[in-house]
């Protein structure tokens, strides 16, 4: 004969069963909290007395991410203001980057997606007349 609290046992196992069936077979939404989960992309340049431009190139139907930037130089003037374009709301301007050898490094977390699918995000120094060399160099991903 079956009591109630077998089948009070039986249904409560039913429950349990149900419930990681549905947990282990839910598929796993993407990520858009600005960690990379996409195809991790660089854009680096180097130059001397003009502007130099690093670009993380935008992709058809995918938003680009800038997660951060390290610009270097050597001279006898500063390479900054430091401009971050392409991204979501309006440009970044980072200042202080001194004269002689001087680097910036930025992280963004999370990272910062472009204004739009298929735009690049560049991020360009000043032009420096007495520059010997200038690096910038941006990291981020694509998704």
């Amino acid at each position: 004969m079956i009591n109630r609290d077998m089948i009070r046992s039986w249904l409560y196992c039913a429950a349990v069963l149900a419930a990681a069936a549905l947990f282990f077979a839910s598929r796993a939404l993407p990520q858009t909290s600005g960690v990379p989960t996409g195809n991790i992309i660089t854009g680096n340049a180097t130059g001397s007395t003009s502007a130099v431009v690093g670009t993380l190139s935008g992709f058809v139907g995918k938003t680009t991410y800038i997660c951060g930037f390290s610009v270097s130089s050597t001279g006898s003037a500063a390479v900054s203001p430091i401009t971050v374009a392409g991204i979501v709301g309006s440009n970044m301007v980072f200042q202080n980057l001194s004269a002689g050898a001087g680097i910036l490094q930025q992280a963004f977390y999370p990272c910062i997606p472009a204004s739009a699918p298929n735009t690049a995000i560049t991020v360009t120094t000043t032009a420096d007349g007495t520059a010997t060399a200038v690096n910038v160099n941006s990291w981020g991903f694509v998704q």
